[in-house]
């Protein structure tokens, strides 16, 4: 078989005839972007998570995410350099709304992140780059997918955990479906109120065309120019639309019924705890409370009956805090003083929420034991001549059972659904 000698060199194109390969399109996919992002290294060590591996979790999962736009320092118009690549490459850090934010680095120094463009949720939690570590996980944006995250209105209350979550910057103006979301200064998810903003647009053109003064129409005008640029704002920062809002706790499902067995429930030591307190054991009489302390004789008896409870700690509601007001424990009879042994009907109790009436005065007790409930007064009615009914206003955990571990936190009353488009 004869051989010929192959081409030498590349084949030149002409004005009419190609001869490279065409333009690489897909460079990957929404969820799974082509790019190696490199995770913000200025970002504060937030927690370690016990299911994740090792290291610190700096973005958790259901924050907002958008590639940073500094530059200075390290950064070279939102890129850093790569350690194992030695070249730049983009660095994605959380969203803030469109704002420059204030924020204190990992080392405890204060740095401001520039203002930036969400371009979707953090998929899974991402991690703390480790300078010559295996760092080989790639960030998973999403930005087009039906999303739930906890809604706690209360913005106080969803600072207090780490996850995604969704709250009201207003309270007078809760979300709704059919709004859009944006990111707040930290990557939750709030709404994107463009309906306030044409009302302080529509405000501003009543007050220019009302104007007496030439100082009136500038303070018109300026304030119509700044509804203006907020409503720009907030178009550049939309990620998505709420589709539907779920306030039902619990929501219908299984959950509730989902129970320990009546052997776990013997054997767990939280459920044995009694309240008392090493010197009340062995007190006159044997025990303190009776015949006052009605759980000396019927202690947890409803475990006999089928009820849902949920798992304790895990699907029961047991970080959502719900009110008691005016609960009677129990009654002091005429004639009767000294210590009085009662019992919360819901257990436990918040730590401090505990509030002891009689006959509606309040009235400080000697002792309160959120987990079991117990409640120990000081109380004289020796003249009286009726009973003195004992009230307790306050608020305990665990009272919802069948809540979704994911809703489950302090100020919840649900859940958003989102479905995200950028």
């Amino acid at each position: 078989m004869a051989l010929f000698k192959g081409i030498a060199g590349p084949i030149p194109s002409t004005k009419d005839q190609y001869f490279r390969t065409n333009t690489k399109l897909q460079a990957g996919t929404h969820d799974s972007p082509g790019e190696k992002f490199l995770i913000d290294p200025r970002l504060k060590r937030l927690f370690r998570y016990h299911f994740g591996g090792d290291g610190w979790v700096v973005i958790p999962k259901g924050r907002a995410v958008a590639p940073a736009t500094d530059d200075g320092g390290i950064f070279k118009n939102g890129t850093i350099k790569d350690f194992d690549g030695n070249v730049y490459r983009p660095v994605l850090t959380l969203a803030n709304g469109g704002v420059d934010v204030q924020d204190v680095d990992k080392e405890g120094n204060p740095y401001i992140r520039k203002a930036n463009r969400a371009i979707g949720v953090a998929y899974a939690n991402l991690y703390e780059e480790i300078i010559d570590g295996f760092n080989g996980f790639q960030p998973t944006i999403e930005n087009e997918i039906y999303i739930e995250l906890p809604y706690i209105p209360r913005k106080e209350d969803a600072y207090e955990i780490e996850w995604g979550s969704f709250y009201d910057v207003d309270p007078s103006r809760p979300v709704k479906p059919g709004d859009y979301v944006m990111s707040d200064e930290t990557g939750r998810l709030i709404k994107a109120d463009f309906e306030k903003v044409r009302e302080d647009i529509e405000a501003a053109k009543q007050k220019a065309a009302n104007a007496s003064s030439l100082d009136e129409l500038k303070e018109a005008l300026q304030e119509l120019a700044d509804a203006e640029k907020e409503y720009t704002r907030l178009q550049e920062q939309v990620i998505g639309q709420v589709w539907a809002i779920e306030t039902n706790l619990p929501p219908q499902g299984w959950l509730q019924w989902v129970g320990w067995s009546q052997q776990d429930m013997a054997e767990d030591d939280w459920k044995q705890q009694t309240g008392f307190r090493p010197e009340d054991i062995g007190a006159q009489d044997g025990f303190p409370g009776y015949p006052y302390e009605k759980t000396y004789r019927n202690w947890d008896t409803k475990t006999n009956k089928y009820f849902p409870t949920g798992i304790p700690g895990l699907t029961n509601g047991s970080n959502i805090e719900v009110p008691f007001t005016n609960e009677v424990i129990g009654y002091v009879q005429p004639g009767q003083k000294g210590r009085h042994d009662f019992r919360l009907k819901h257990t436990p109790a918040v730590e401090g929420s505990v509030e002891i009436f009689a006959n509606g005065t309040k009235i400080d007790p000697i002792y309160v034991h959120h987990e079991s409930g117990l409640v120990v007064i000081d109380y004289d009615n020796t003249d009286g001549t009726s009973p003195v009914e004992i009230t307790a206003t306050y608020k305990a955990t665990g009272q919802i059972p069948g809540v979704p571990t994911g809703w489950d936190w302090k100020g919840s009353v649900g859940a958003v659904r989102i479905l995200l488009h950028k």
